[in-house]
């Protein structure tokens, strides 16, 4: 074996050799992957960059300064993954910078000449959202193909903008096939609202998780698809409908007196034995789920609206950052 192995390598010369160590990750390349999961980049400079970037929030007073001023120095270069980081400071007014849309679109449209992923997102974000500028729904569709086109990333930023823009335009087929096999929140209202082979709890987790990404969409379709799927003993259209009123009815309302009204109208014997029972379990039901959505919009610590620094940007990133963004929030 030995013998074969040497016989190879002669074969293949010293250039194919070093031409595939070339290729494999260094150590400390590894290390960093094993570490914090292996990010998206386009510069030789890259990867140190994010590795900054992280060092960040954590960094205090001049050793903080210290790592914004060599990062500012790499954006000056036009390293994308730095330009990028720079229009995320300038976009939220973070260390110390003034908050300024102008700048941080300059520096997001910088890095996406170079195919910079996280900017064309970044830049997807703020065109469909209207950030300093009016909102425009085809240009940022145009966008998030563009960032789709790289390649898909563990985050599901990605295909899961490209897929909620789809199905706010209406195109269905393009929002399913974008948000299949995508694991966002956003891509769950359509995959749930339009998947009527999908059981109905499972349609019902997904649409709840998607209120937590702070689209509010979950809960019209909610209501549509308990309705959908016709009568049913735990009275899940009349709960999911009532839910869905209650965010358009400014005060006090009488949750029971709505849910007596919809029980009423949805069975074929108002009076039958039972019903009182039934009416006070979907009052208790509206009012704990209600809750419970709502504490999904507080506790999600990156709603969907928000750009990012790089990608993918997993939760761990979140965690990471959302003390120094407490305040933009």
């Amino acid at each position: 074996m030995a013998q074969s192995n040497k016989v190879v390598q002669e074969a293949a010369g010293t250039s194919v050799i070093d031409r595939m160590r070339y290729a494999l990750p260094s150590v400390e390349q590894l290390s960093s992957s094993l570490k914090y999961g292996n990010f998206i980049t386009v510069s030789a400079q890259g990867s140190e960059v994010i590795t900054l970037i992280r060092e960040v929030p954590v960094r205090k007073g001049k050793d903080r300064n210290d790592v914004l001023t060599k990062l500012l120095n790499y954006s000056r270069q036009g390293v994308p993954e730095a330009q990028t980081f720079s229009g995320f400071v300038y976009e939220y007014g973070l260390f110390g910078a003034r908050r300024d849309l102008k700048l941080a679109r300059w520096h997001y449209e910088a890095a996406a000449a170079q195919r910079y992923q996280p900017a064309i997102f970044n830049l997807a974000n703020m065109t469909y959202l209207g950030k300093g500028q009016s909102p425009d729904p085809e240009r940022a569709r145009e966008l998030i193909h563009r960032a789709v086109e790289i390649g898909a990333e563990p985050s599901s930023r990605v295909c899961g903008l490209a897929s909620f823009i789809e199905y706010r335009r209406g195109d269905r087929d393009a929002a399913i096939r974008l948000g299949k096999s995508c694991y966002s929140g956003l891509a769950n209202i359509p995959n749930a609202a339009y998947d009527n082979q999908m059981p109905l709890v499972r349609r019902i987790k997904l649409l709840r998780d998607s209120i937590g990404t702070g689209a509010p969409d979950g809960y019209r379709w909610l209501e549509q698809i308990t309705q959908q799927a016709g009568p049913d003993k735990q009275q899940l259209y009349c709960k999911y409908r009532i839910i869905n009123r209650l965010r358009n009815m400014p005060g006090s309302t009488d949750v029971k007196a709505l849910a007596r009204t919809c029980y009423e109208n949805s069975v074929h014997d108002p009076a039958a034995v039972g019903a009182e029972s039934t009416i006070r379990g979907i009052t208790t039901f509206v009012i704990s789920e209600t809750q419970a959505l709502d504490q999904l919009r507080r506790t999600d610590r990156f709603h969907h609206v928000w750009s990012v620094p790089y990608l993918p940007f997993a939760q761990v990133d979140v965690d990471l950052y959302e003390p120094v963004m407490k305040e933009s929030k």
